[in-house]
């Protein structure tokens, strides 16, 4: 019989979880604590195959339990309970982590499932060591928690990460301090991750940047050094079989002797960046200039990060833009509740201006993003008698320009 820890500092709901798993009682054995620290001393004692928990406790939360548990209990499974869930934040989980995420009030049908798919043999990445960083990150963010992550590496190489309501204030790495330390630190593999209380509640905004364009600057980083030892690797072929060979390769040999460094990977942001394809995206852009009553426009990654923007007054998208994304993505979820399919777009008409927000996925399966394929979205604001019909038809013809910048 499996034995499986329920933890949530909600009595009432741990009651109505047992409850949901008692037509299962034959095959697993449930046990119960309100927060992190009573789920641990219940392990030192119990054999538990998996760990169900929610994030936001007293005393020992969540994210500590996690980051315990990593470290502590690598191959153990665990299922993550979460009032904030989004099918973006689901399918990231779900292709690079062994977390699986499940959306507050529960549904005990969905719970069983995902035991049992949490507790069966060979299932890939299905326990705590397949949580990265980002991920842990993206889990900070998303329940908006504030907190202390000290990450090391094996050879105890530290550095620490500050949130505050889900947002990055601040890093530390070494000799480098801001965005310059938290891109290097997402920039590292194979980490152990810590978390604990912020030392001081009134940490100091140091990072302009959103989780996401750290994210992809971390991963240019990590490619960029990737291939800098890929090439160096190669150059130290090229001197060894120079060194020792005996004599001049013939022609025909040369070309077999002949050792080059592997192609450097490649990256969204490098890419953008390398050939100088923002200045085409902003381009597109500005087409919208040319419709009456245009306010603004930008394009946003799937989870609400601004890639590229233009506008007639100086308007920051920013923030209205991720705003008008989240809803986007909630329309999204409540037309597939309906089961009528995924929504592409949405139309907000208020007393001064329209607000369109569209989705374009080339994926078969709207919820995911895949290699090759465009997922990107837009929003367009124009004034309230500005010239809609036309707003909606350039929005069709340069979502369709933009997307071929990130197949």
């Amino acid at each position: 019989m499996k034995t499986i820890l329920l933890v949530d500092d909600e009595k009432s709901l741990l009651l109505s979880i047992e409850e949901g798993l008692a037509t299962h009682v034959d095959r697993y054995a449930v046990l119960t604590a309100q927060d992190g620290r009573e789920a641990l001393k219940i392990m030192a004692d119990h054999q538990v195959d998996i760990v169900v928990t929610d994030l936001k406790m007293p005393n020992m939360n969540g994210f500590e339990l996690l980051a315990h548990l990593q470290t502590h209990y690598s191959q153990l499974p665990a299922i993550i309970m979460t009032a904030f869930n989004t099918p973006q934040i689901e399918d990231r989980f779900k292709d690079n982590a062994g977390i699986q995420l499940l959306e507050k009030p529960l549904d005990f049908d969905e719970l069983a499932t995902a035991i049992r798919k949490g507790l069966k043999n060979g299932y890939p990445g299905g326990t705590v060591s397949g949580m990265s960083l980002s991920n842990f990150m993206q889990l900070i963010e998303m329940e908006a928690s504030s907190c202390l992550m000290e990450v090391h590496t094996a050879d105890n190489i530290g550095g620490q990460i500050f949130f505050v309501n889900g947002d990055i204030h601040d890093a530390h790495f070494g000799q480098f301090a801001g965005k310059e330390a938290a891109i290097r630190l997402l920039a590292l593999e194979d980490v152990k991750i810590k978390i604990s209380d912020l030392p001081d509640p009134q940490i100091a905004k140091q990072i302009d940047m959103g989780l996401m364009s750290l994210l992809m600057e971390g991963a240019r980083l990590k490619d960029e050094t990737a291939a800098q030892e890929q090439a160096a690797a190669g150059q130290a072929a090229d001197l060894k079989i120079a060194s020792n060979a005996d004599q001049a390769p013939t022609a025909d040999t040369a070309s077999d002797q002949e050792v080059r460094p592997a192609p450097a990977p490649t990256n969204i942001l490098t890419t953008l960046k390398g050939d100088n394809i923002m200045q085409q995206i902003t381009d597109c852009l500005d087409k919208f200039k040319m419709i009456e009553g245009f306010q603004a426009v930008g394009v946003f990654t799937p989870n609400g990060e601004i890639v590229a923007e233009s506008s007639s007054n100086g308007m920051n998208l920013s923030e209205i833009g991720a705003l008008a994304n989240d809803i986007l993505l909630k329309s999204q979820k409540t037309t597939e509740i309906m089961d009528i399919g995924r929504g592409q777009q949405i139309h907000v008409e208020t007393g001064k201006a329209h607000l369109i927000a569209r989705s374009l996925n080339e994926a078969t399966d709207f919820s995911v993003t895949s290699p090759g394929k465009a997922h990107i979205h837009m929003v367009l604001i124009l004034n309230r008698d500005s010239n809609l019909a036309m707003g909606k038809m350039k929005l069709e013809s340069v979502i369709q320009e933009v997307a071929q910048h990130f197949r």
